[in-house]
C-alpha cells in the first residue's frame, strides 16, 4: 500500500509518500478499492496548512475513482468486484488501496475518462447551479474563477439552464478558457479585483441575479454590491481568505440575499448523492457537460500538484496516479 502522509502542517514539502505493509480490509457495508486516481482539491491544500479539523499525522485527499477489489458484508448497494466507482468526502484518498463506504460510492461507466469520473467538481457545479435560484432564460449570473475546474463546469451548467453568464478571471489566458466554456462575457480583473464598474456596464446598470463567489475576501464585498434587486450572492469558497463580515442592514433596501454552500452538505445523504451524481452523469452522456483535460501527477509528486494549485497555474482537474 502506498499513501501520502503529512506529519506536520505547512508547505507542500510536508507531503511524503510512505509504503505500508498491511492492506486494509473491507468491513460490513464497505468496499476495498484499487484507486485509479485521487483528485486534488483546494480543500486538501487548506488541510495541509492546518485549516480545518484534521489531526496529525494524516493522509490528504477527499475524492477519487477506482475499481472494487473486495466487498464487505451487507452490501445493500449491490456493487460487484471489478466495478468502477467514484467517491467524495472520503478522507485519506491519496492512497491505494482504499476502503470506501458503499453508501458513499457512485458507479461510473468504464468509458468515462478519469476527469469525467472524478465527481467533486461536477457535484459542486450541480448544487451551485440548482440550489439557490431557479435559473432560467433571462437570468444574469456572475461566476468567479470561471476558468477553474468548477468554474468551467458551472458556466456550462448555467448556460444549459438558459442563463446569461459573465465570468471573472485573473489573466487573458484564463479569460479565453472561460469563453471557450461558454461564458457570454468575461472580466479580467488581473491582480486588483476591480470589476464592479465593468459588470454594471455589461448588465446595463442592472447587476446580476446570482453571484457565485469562491474567491472570498478579495471579491465578496463587490459581489454583493453587484447584485440586482432581489439577487443572491453565494459564498462557496475562500481562496483569497475568508469573506468580510456583512451588516444585515445593507441587504434591506436592495432586497438582496447572502447564502453559503459546501458540496459535502449536499451529498451527505446517500440518496441525495446518487441523485446529484446522476445529474452529472446525464450531463456528460448528453454531451452538454464537457470536462476540461486534467493534469496527472504521480502519487510521489503530490507536493508538486499542490504547488501548481496554489500558484493558480491550473485550469483543469489535477489528480494523482498511485
Amino acid at each position: 500500500m502506498r499513501q501520502v502522509i503529512a506529519h506536520a502542517f505547512g508547505g507542500p514539502e510536508q507531503l511524503i509518500v510512505q509504503e505500508a505493509s498491511e492492506v486494509p480490509c473491507a468491513g460490513a457495508g464497505e468496499l476495498l478499492v484499487d484507486v485509479e486516481a485521487p483528485g486534488v482539491n483546494f480543500l486538501d491544500v487548506m488541510q495541509r496548512k492546518g485549516i480545518g479539523a484534521v489531526a496529525l499525522p494524516f493522509t490528504p485527499g477527499l475524492e477519487g475513482i477506482g475499481r472494487i477489489r473486495a466487498i464487505g458484508e451487507r452490501d445493500e448497494h449491490r456493487f460487484s468486484v471489478g466495478q468502477r466507482v467514484a467517491w467524495v468526502n472520503v478522507r485519506g484518498s491519496y492512497a491505494s488501496p482504499l476502503v470506501v463506504r458503499a453508501a458513499q460510492a457512485v458507479a461510473i461507466p468504464d468509458a468515462f475518462t478519469t476527469e469525467q469520473g472524478l465527481l467533486f467538481q461536477g457535484l459542486t457545479a450541480q448544487y451551485l447551479a440548482t440550489e439557490f435560484r431557479h435559473v432560467q432564460g433571462g437570468d444574469r449570473v456572475l461566476v468567479h474563477a470561471a476558468a477553474g475546474g468548477v468554474g468551467q463546469l458551472l458556466v456550462q451548467w448555467l448556460k444549459h439552464l438558459g442563463a446569461w453568464v459573465v465570468g471573472t478571471t485573473s489573466s487573458e489566458i484564463k479569460a479565453a478558457v472561460a469563453r471557450a466554456a461558454g461564458a457570454d462575457a468575461v472580466i479580467n480583473y488581473g491582480d486588483d479585483y476591480a470589476f464592479a464598474d465593468e459588470l454594471k456596464a455589461l448588465t446595463g446598470g442592472r447587476g446580476v441575479d446570482l453571484s457565485i463567489d469562491s474567491v472570498g475576501a478579495a471579491t465578496f464585498a463587490t459581489s454583493l454590491k453587484s447584485l440586482a434587486r432581489g439577487g443572491t450572492v453565494v459564498s462557496c469558497g475562500s481562496s483569497s481568505g475568508p469573506p468580510p463580515a456583512i451588516n444585515p442592514m445593507d441587504l434591506i433596501y436592495p432586497c438582496t440575499r447572502v447564502a453559503g454552500g459546501a458540496v459535502f452538505s449536499y451529498v451527505a445523504i446517500p440518496a441525495e448523492l446518487q441523485r446529484r451524481a446522476r445529474d452529472v452523469l446525464d450531463g456528460i452522456k448528453g454531451g452538454w457537460l464537457r470536462f476540461p483535460r486534467g493534469t496527472a501527477y504521480d502519487l510521489g509528486e503530490a507536493a508538486d500538484a499542490h504547488r501548481a494549485l496554489e500558484g493558480r497555474q491550473t485550469s483543469g482537474k489535477l489528480y494523482l496516479r498511485p
